[in-house]
């Protein structure tokens, strides 16, 4: 337990980070911040409760202004039943604290929900209306393809209505209350979880609702006119010249305008401004037979306009991206004649002739157009969902990519980019914005040089002048350019999966899959990686330096889990790669692993096969130069040693050998592709006990990546791995022993159990 001072703006707490504390606002106001959604906490809210149960923070947590918190260690609900039972007071605290912030998220949750359902309602009569509306004043009537994309939100809100009247009647109960009510730990503890659960819920529900908004709003207004106010403002345009009884338009308008003005949905100024030009248009007036002068093309602003608004005011998609990159119209032209003539090829997967030709020029101006379209974008601001599509998804040009359906699908995935770019995973454009904004730096190149390095070796040879070297180094636009230049390159052919044929203009070719079901987002990842540490729990978990001389400990390793960035680039593909297994010299530092934001692969397998790359690749870089020097034990030095001298392993039979052999060659005699092969049957096969390895190797990949407790007890009666399990239970005993009589020695000299040593604790426990 401790305080902590916050300035004005600082970030407690990141959503998806583990839970190392949960804090009382003891003085100031704190936001609580989701993707879609945020809230605001005052003096008494407790921080962090809702990720109690998953261990996790479920929001950002930023402080509003200069701000007091009282944090309490939380890896564990053990350690909160430790502190009742140092003294109740602290759980009626806590449960005071939970139930007003229960009832406050619920209240918002409630309002949210009964807006999306208001909305929906809304659009779906109106929509109804329009139509009978046409019919009634013998007018054609114009559709809104986006309501055929309209579904309703799923009723099953997971609130029961107890629960909803059981925090509402708790909000009443002042702290003397709770203090009578709750004189056990098991209750107050059970109560803050139970809380801290039905406020996760509200806000992933919350958050759904907003999403369906966020979503779907366009549909009834926008800045472009395409929509519902437009058709029913039009049809009331032309119902003038045939008739001056419009009571049943003019209630639907004014039923849209109380909706738009009071939902707080859409910009002021463009509410403010499309509404005056509704309430000051003069409408035609009619004469008793019903005749009225001619409307002028001008009038009908949809029969104008369209629904090919959604594809950029009806000028061609491949135009827009072009014609924002500065092109002169000659080299727009010779661009579409040449993807035309890519496109009408009878073979485009051909690696010689006129494919290869196309293939080659296009490749090389598509990487020259998103250079300059991603520096206008980041220096001037994003132009218009098109370029969206062009940075996000390597989209051009409609007729390439399949027609109009694939475009409207692409330009719909853009209300759901969000769910792409989280705490650890990037669009490329995000993660480029990332490196010019200064937050993080750029990756190395296939030579295996960060940018320093290559700055320094672009100054040695001359190709930057020395006086120029800092000013290069400090500029970020330099820094994108060399991501651009080096990793993009690379790794859209790579993750492609088709490295001789691979062209990075999205073509139908591609969409194998509706776009939707192909997107690569954070949900897929985090379910596909959390698979993997659920069996090799000590996966992503580094060695990192802890020192308290203070306190008796001078130098002591211990572990820290450090979950790798991913990165998904603006292509189609079925295949990661782990770029580097981390960000910088330093161990302690991220991964980067490149993945395509369209997979046609499957994620699970993805990220399985490239977890076996970070292992190898991890111990490689712990290791240094004794990688393959078995005097040296290590994950690689003991699997280079097996793969190189099997021949004269006793404990190998003729078949296994056979195997290995054949497995080495189809590696072309890469170890470490070996390795990943086994790593992947260890994960998806050994860990289930269907066996695959051979008797070595397993041994092997059990004392670099254990199984996780869970697995260990769903094989522990398994003869395969008696002797693994057991020489693993001795070596976790002397480690724990060790680690406790550390804790002790250190907490006795009047040092604090701080978050990172609960976390290696927790770590020797799993």
């Amino acid at each position: 337990m401790g305080t902590v001072q916050y300035k004005k703006g600082d970030i407690i707490a990141k959503a998806g980070d583990k839970m190392k504390v949960i804090g009382l606002i003891a003085d100031g106001s704190v936001t609580q911040k989701t993707i879609n959604d945020s809230i605001h906490l005052e003096k008494g809210h407790m921080i962090g409760l809702a990720g109690c149960n998953e261990l996790v923070y479920p929001a950002d947590y930023i402080a509003n202004e200069d701000t007091m918190i009282v944090e309490y260690s939380y890896k564990m609900p053990e350690e909160l039943a430790k502190l009742f039972d140092k003294s109740l007071d602290y759980g009626s605290v806590f449960i005071l604290s939970a139930l007003k912030q229960a009832n406050l998220l619920l209240n918002r949750h409630l309002k949210i929900k009964e807006l999306t359902r208001d909305y929906y309602n809304l659009v779906v009569t109106t929509y109804r209306d329009y139509r009978y509306l046409c019919s009634k004043y013998s007018l054609p009537e114009y559709e809104l393809q986006r309501m055929e994309f309209l579904t309703q939100i799923s009723k099953d809100d997971s609130l029961p209505e107890w629960k909803e009247r059981y925090y509402k009647k708790f909000t009443k109960f002042g702290l003397d209350d709770l203090k009578d009510l709750f004189k056990n730990t098991d209750l107050c503890l059970g109560t803050i979880e139970e809380a801290g659960a039905f406020m996760a819920n509200l806000i992933r529900r919350t958050g759904e609702y907003i999403s369906y908004l966020e979503k779907t709003k366009s549909i009834l207004f926008v800045d472009k006119k395409n929509d519902l106010f437009q058709l029913m403002f039009d049809l009331e345009n032309r119902a003038a010249f045939v008739s001056n009884e419009r009571d049943e338009i003019e209630d639907k308008m004014d039923e849209m305008i109380e909706f738009i003005e009071s939902s707080g949905l859409y910009d002021t100024e463009l509410v403010e401004k499309r509404i005056s030009e509704y309430r000051n248009h003069e409408f035609a007036v009619a004469d008793e037979s019903g005749n009225a002068p001619e409307p002028e093309e001008e009038t009908t602003v949809w029969g104008k306009e369209g629904e090919a608004d959604d594809y950029g005011e009806q000028i061609p998609c491949i135009d827009q991206i072009l014609l924002f990159a500065d092109f002169e119209v000659e080299h727009i032209n010779e661009f579409k004649e040449k993807l035309k003539a890519f496109q009408e090829l009878p073979d485009r997967t051909a690696t010689d002739g006129d494919a290869r030709t196309l293939r080659k020029w296009l490749t090389a101006e598509f990487y020259r157009t998103y250079k300059i379209v991603a520096q206008k974008v980041l220096t001037q601001g994003l132009n218009s969902p098109i370029i969206n599509m062009f940075l996000n998804f390597g989209f051009m040009d409609v007729s390439f990519a399949g027609g109009e359906e694939n475009a409207q699908n692409l330009m719909e995935l853009l209300d759901r980019l969000f769910m792409c770019t989280t705490e650890n995973v990037y669009t490329f454009f995000s993660w480029i914005q990332s490196i010019y904004n200064g937050e993080r730096e750029p990756s190395i190149n296939e030579l295996d040089l960060d940018f320093n390095k290559f700055v320094k070796e672009a100054v040695r040879t001359g190709e930057i002048p020395a006086d120029r070297e800092k000013s290069f180094r400090e500029n970020t636009w330099n820094k994108v350019e060399f991501e651009i230049d080096n990793v993009f390159h690379s790794c859209g052919r790579i993750t492609s999966g088709s490295i001789i044929t691979f062209m990075p203009i999205l073509s139908d070719d591609d969409l194998t899959n509706i776009p939707a079901n192909m997107l690569v987002d954070y949900n897929k990842l985090k379910e596909a990686i959390d698979a993997v540490r659920a069996i090799d729990y000590s996966l992503f978990y580094r060695e990192v330096m802890f020192s308290d001389e203070a306190h008796g400990i001078p130098r002591e390793y211990i572990n820290q889990e450090i979950l790798p960035d991913i990165i998904l680039l603006p292509n189609v593909g079925s295949k990661g790669i782990l770029w580097q297994p981390t960000a910088d010299v330093r161990n302690n530092t991220a991964a980067r692993i490149m993945m395509p934001i369209l997979s046609t692969g499957d994620v699970s397998d993805m990220i399985i096969e490239n977890c076996g790359r970070y292992r190898w690749e991890m111990c490689r870089k712990v290791q240094g130069s004794r990688w393959n020097d078995v005097t040296t034990p290590s994950l690689t030095s003991e699997y280079a040693d097996y793969l190189q001298y099997f021949r004269k392993n006793f404990e190998l039979s003729p078949e296994a050998k056979e195997k290995l052999h054949n497995a080495i060659k189809r590696a072309r005699n890469n170890y470490r592709e070996v390795f990943v092969k086994d790593y992947e049957n260890w994960i998806k096969f050994e860990a289930k006990g269907s066996f695959r390895l051979n008797k070595v190797a397993r041994n092997i990949l059990f004392t670099y990546c254990p199984f996780a407790s869970a697995t260990r007890d769903l094989l522990k009666d398994n003869p395969m791995f008696s002797e693994a399990f057991n020489r693993y239970a001795i070596l976790k005993q002397r480690k724990l022993k060790h680690i406790n009589n550390l804790y002790n020695r250190y907490e006795q000299a009047g040092g604090e159990m701080t978050p990172a040593l609960i976390e290696n604790l927790n770590f020797y426990q799993m």
